[in-house]
């Protein structure tokens, strides 16, 4: 049973590595996938307005316990008590008088303050029971409908695509990658080099890091019937003649150009001269073809070393020894450039076979752009100093090729990994070069550098941040990426003010009011005369007294915010040395201003659902 599990396991494992092929070499080009997550629901248009409590109406109650705290106070009923008892025994006798006295306890206990307030509690609590069922009613319906219209904008939710591929809108010609590993440099060519491949274009990638990064590209071109060529180095240059490629001043300049990297920039800049002057001059004279085995032993000539005994019969012929040996005049016999010739005998003897080594084939640099075709050139050797030398020859062997334009303008892509250790000067040559020539460059450096930093961000370029160990390093990334500018609340005022004012006025008035009025009159008739006077006198006294007082208060509050606007990184250097392997940080100006995107450029991601083949927000 264990021997049929195996064996359909194996058998599902290429139809998984075909679809993986398949996903991976279809679409646009992408430089990873970029995850963005559905927008919450929007709030319900009820939402802010839930169901309100009421709570019944308590002015019975309140009347009720008025009406029975006035009824302790009367103490008629006990009056009446005795009346209705005296009554009742004077017309019935004793069992009549106690019916009736019954009967006036109850009606007085039914229809007492007590009695009508306990009824009104009673109705008073019904009232509420009631008014909270009908509350948690309308609460349960308002909470399912926010619920039911939640769910289904979550439901909504669910068949929105969550990875979108990521893309550069800016289109440029040259991208720089810092950070990252071995394995998130493989992943990230498979998910770029993908669809270039299954586009027809071109790829040609550079591999000086010494860990396969394109063997996982590589495999999944084989398996699509994509052409994959490998050409291992130093074990292509072994017996390679130099002048299918170069004119004998070309070839002094690119390794003059090579050695010249190792030294400081600016340094000892004659020796570059010297370099070039010494190649040319014994790759003009030499009369067949020029490889390193043959340069080298031309150099020694020129050190008067070389001793035909001792070298592999046929190395020279005696016409080109006789020929260089001659030259050993014109170069100088002082003691720089004789330091600079076994210095320069010493490192091109490193690029000659050794014991049992047997060349690989390699063919012409300029033959590595072919139409669908992936060629992968590394370099590996257990002599660092020969790795060292190998990366350089053929970076600017690459260099070289874009200079002389050997390829068609905009056919394909170059992508070079570890190659910051080559300096900043260099790279921009391949830069420059590459720009002009129309082939997209890629550079994949481990280490964002004093010298590297110079390089990012250059012209028609994008820059890509992968995880970054080293804190510096990831500050000075996080310095590139740039700071976003937020207000924040710095300061909290409150004033509280009150005023009193208090006045007071008094008037007092005083009035008096004398009168005295005298009257006289006088008649006559036939029956004689009378006469008559009046006097009157009154006095008023009034008086008036007014005291006023005024007092108003005032009382204000004054509440004060200040914000003030400060700086900080887009994207923390925590942020930078935490990243997942595969993950990234894009950082490109494009048509919609400058954009900074995390993404994951793990093929894997071609298997998840809900994923877009069309760019996602941070793009559109």
């Amino acid at each position: 049973m264990g021997t049929a599990e195996n064996e359909r396991r194996g058998e599902g494992e290429p139809e998984a590595g075909a679809e993986l092929a398949l996903r991976v070499f279809t679409g646009e080009e992408r430089w990873g996938w970029e995850f963005v997550q559905p927008p919450a629901p929007p709030a319900h248009r009820d939402a802010h307005n839930p169901p309100v409590y009421t709570e019944p109406s308590g002015e019975e109650v309140r009347a009720m316990e008025e009406r029975a705290m006035i009824g302790k106070k009367n103490k008629g009923s006990g009056c009446l008590v005795l009346l209705a008892g005296v009554v009742g025994f004077a017309v019935g006798g004793g069992t009549a008088a106690a019916i009736v006295v019954c009967l006036v306890i109850v009606v007085l206990m039914a229809s007492s303050p007590s009695a009508r307030l306990k009824a009104a509690r009673n109705r008073l609590e019904t009232s509420r029971a009631h008014a909270r069922r009908d509350y948690e009613r309308r609460r349960r319906a308002w909470q399912s409908r926010i619920d039911a219209h939640r769910e289904e904008h979550l439901r909504h939710n669910e068949t929105l695509d969550t990875w979108f591929p990521l893309s550069l809108a800016s289109r440029p010609g040259r991208i720089d990658v810092f950070g990252g590993t071995g394995n998130g440099w493989a992943s990230l060519l498979a998910t770029v080099g993908g669809p270039l491949l299954g586009s027809g274009q071109p790829l040609v990638v550079l591999d000086l890091t010494q860990q396969a990064v394109a063997l996982e590209l590589a495999g999944l071109a084989a398996s699509r019937d994509i052409a994959v060529t490998h050409v291992p180095m130093p074990g292509a240059l072994l017996d390679m003649d130099l002048r299918e490629e170069f004119t004998p001043e070309e070839l002094a300049e690119t390794i003059a150009e090579a050695l010249g990297t190792m030294r400081p920039p600016g340094a000892d800049v004659d020796l570059h001269t010297i370099d070039v002057d010494v190649v040319q001059t014994v790759a003009e004279l030499l009369e067949g073809p020029v490889t390193f085995t043959r340069l080298a032993a031309g150099l020694r000539v020129l050190l008067r070393v070389y001793d035909t005994a001792a070298d592999a019969p046929g190395t020279l012929s005696l016409s080109e020894v006789e020929s260089i040996t001659r030259a050993i005049d014109l170069l100088g016999q002082g003691e720089r450039v004789q330091n600079e010739l076994r210095y320069m005998r010493a490192q091109t003897e490193l690029l000659t076979p050794r014991k049992d080594e047997v060349a690989a084939p390699g063919g012409r640099a300029a033959d590595w752009w072919r139409a669908a075709g992936l060629t992968i050139v590394t370099t590996e050797d257990s002599v660092r100093r020969r790795k060292d030398l190998t990366d350089r020859f053929v970076f600017f062997r690459l260099l070289h090729v874009l200079r002389k334009r050997a390829v068609p303008h905009g056919s394909g892509t170059l992508i070079v990994a570890g190659a910051g250790h080559l300096g900043r000067d260099a790279l921009e040559s391949m830069a420059r070069e590459a720009r002009t020539a129309g082939v997209r460059l890629v550079f994949l450096l481990e280490h964002l550098r004093e010298d590297t930093v110079q390089v990012a961000g250059g012209s028609d370029s994008a820059t890509v941040f992968m995880r970054m160990g080293n804190g510096e390093e990831a500050k000075a990334a996080a310095q590139f990426i740039g700071q976003e500018h937020k207000f924040l609340v710095n300061q909290l005022t409150r004033q509280t003010g009150e005023t009193l004012t208090e006045g007071r006025g008094s008037s007092y008035g005083y009035q008096r009011g004398v009168s005295d009025t005298d009257g006289f009159n006088r008649g006559g008739g036939m029956s004689g005369s009378n006469w008559g006077s009046s006097r009157s006198f009154s006095t008023s006294l009034s008086r008036s007294w007014q005291d006023s007082t005024n007092t108003s208060t005032a009382q204000s509050t004054t509440t004060g915010e200040n914000l003030s606007r400060v700086y900080e990184f887009a994207v923390e250097p925590t942020q930078l040395q935490a990243l997942p392997v595969t993950g990234l940080v894009l950082v490109e100006a494009g048509p919609g201003g400058r954009r900074v995107v995390f993404g994951d450029c793990n093929p894997g991601i071609n298997f998840l659902p809900r994923l877009s083949s069309r760019p996602g927000a941070s793009l559109t």
